[in-house]
């Protein structure tokens, strides 16, 4: 039987967990697959990590994780990429605006050869800024990697289990998930879907958070030899409690 991991950063969204649950197994049952949730707690401010424990209890399948501290959307996924037993890994992000009945249209795409398979809103719903971010990113990756400008990135994939192995032994401090995938394959594609609207809590993103963070993918990105010395080293990411390990920590 195929097994899917699928794999949440989860950032103060103890009201969308439940219904996120149901819906993963609702999508795994259509698809008669066996999965794992894995659900990485970012040191969310609020009770998520109590609302992913009471979840482990109940359903074997749902794996906790909790951060020691807050280390990132992107590390947060790294982690629980680090801990996948799955033959393909989803990752997707916690607010029920990536539905997770379209893990079912990224199944069918990739199984039509690929190793990676990007689901975009056909409608984006983001404010200007994260237009805008969006833009930037592609052209970003249009300087760092050999990405083709037809093909766009999301928070919202499926990958190949060997695809997936080669990105988590990197050593990098900071972790981009697309430029590390860019870097190991051209066997891409996209899909397209309805994003749905956000039914809990606010983005936590701005524009001073997205500039930012494209200096550092630059940073840590970019081909310029001297960037070399401006890297930061350090762990990836510190877990701090977990209903399960599979693999010992692989955090630098």
């Amino acid at each position: 039987m195929i097994v899917f991991s699928v794999i949440v950063p989860v950032y103060n969204s103890r009201q969308s967990l439940f219904e996120l649950y149901w819906r993963v197994c609702q999508v795994m049952q259509q698809l008669a697959a066996d999965f794992e949730l894995i659900l990485v707690d970012d040191f969310s401010l609020d009770d998520s990590y109590q609302q992913i424990k009471k979840l482990a209890r109940f359903d074997q399948r749902v794996r906790g994780i909790r951060l020691a501290q807050n280390f990132g959307q992107q590390n947060a996924i790294f982690c629980g990429l680090q801990q996948a037993r799955g033959d393909y890994l989803v990752t997707l992000d916690d607010d029920l605006q990536h539905s997770p009945e379209d893990i079912i249209k990224l199944y069918a795409k990739i199984k039509e050869g690929y190793q990676l398979v990007y689901a975009l809103p056909e409608k984006r719903q983001y404010k200007f800024y994260r237009r805008w971010g969006s833009k930037l990113t592609n052209f970003l990756f249009g300087l760092i990697t050999s990405k083709t400008s037809a093909i766009r990135v999301s928070s919202f994939r499926i990958m190949q289990k060997d695809l997936a192995e080669k990105i988590i032994k990197t050593n990098k401090h900071f972790i981009y998930l697309s430029a590390l995938l860019l870097e190991q394959t051209d066997e891409i594609a996209n899909i397209y879907t309805d994003q749905s609207k956000r039914k809990y809590g606010e983005s936590n993103y701005n524009l001073i958070k997205l500039t930012l963070l494209f200096g550092r993918l630059y940073l840590y990105y970019g081909n310029l030899f001297f960037l070399q010395y401006l890297r930061k080293k350090g762990k990836q990411y510190l877990i701090a409690e977990a209903t399960f390990v599979y693999q010992q920590e692989r955090g630098n």
